[in-house]
């Protein structure tokens, strides 16, 4: 563990991302082994809560930002009311339904994901500042961005039994609907330039993409 702190410090990375690498790699141990895995589908609001729980904390900590809260719970809000409407009517992102290995659900929807989008749209957007200033051009390319890691997450989703299609094929709507929301929750954040720069978001994402493509190569289901 020393000398993995130490690796981290090289890279000066702080130790909290060492924190998010160990619960992902032992979700993927987890996940692997038949003993464990019912206790991993069981507990996925309880990860995903807890991962993005500490995310959050650690935004509002370093920022020390209160007007942030003024666009978390209005975005968290939005973006669950979008998964309602979308899961009753279909008419948004198209036919779907979350699957039972998403638990705590109001209205069709686990309470968790409108919370996952949102610390999703935070590192989106951090990342894009890295490479664009303009408010608009940031916002166009985070909503493309979290469109992009919908379009990457679904095989993983659709095998977990996080969320299902009525129909085989993922519409093309469910992408643009995403396009149109990330670009809508990421604006407030420029127009009003509100501080939530985190040295933890860009990690959060490489070590998720690599989670989401470990599983997908073990090609691990939910039965």
């Amino acid at each position: 563990m020393d000398s993995f702190l130490k690796w981290m410090q090289k890279f000066n990375l702080p130790a909290e991302v060492g924190v998010i690498g160990f619960f992902y790699a032992s979700g993927i141990i987890a996940h692997t082994l038949p003993q464990l895995r019912i206790i991993a589908f069981s507990l996925t609001d309880l990860f995903l809560f807890g991962i993005n729980a500490f995310l959050l904390k650690d935004i509002l900590t370093r920022n020390k930002e209160k007007m942030l809260f003024f666009w978390i719970i209005p975005v968290y809000l939005f973006t669950f009311a979008m998964e309602a409407i979308g899961v009753a009517t279909g008419k948004i992102f198209g036919a779907y339904q979350y699957g039972s290995n998403m638990h705590l659900k109001v209205l069709g929807v686990p309470l968790v994901i409108a919370f996952n989008w949102l610390v999703l749209a935070l590192a989106v957007n951090g990342l894009s500042l890295k490479f664009f200033s303009n408010k608009w051009v940031v916002s166009i390319f985070s909503g493309v961005l979290i469109a992009g890691y919908d379009f990457f997450i679904e095989p993983v989703a659709i095998n977990l039994d996080y969320w299902k299609w009525d129909n085989t094929e993922v519409p093309l709507q469910n992408y643009f609907a995403w396009c149109i929301i990330g670009f809508a929750v990421s604006l407030p954040l420029h127009s009003f330039k509100l501080k939530f720069s985190s040295p933890l978001l860009i990690p959060y994402l490489i070590i998720q993409w690599v989670y989401f493509n470990i599983l997908i190569l073990l090609n691990i289901k939910f039965h």
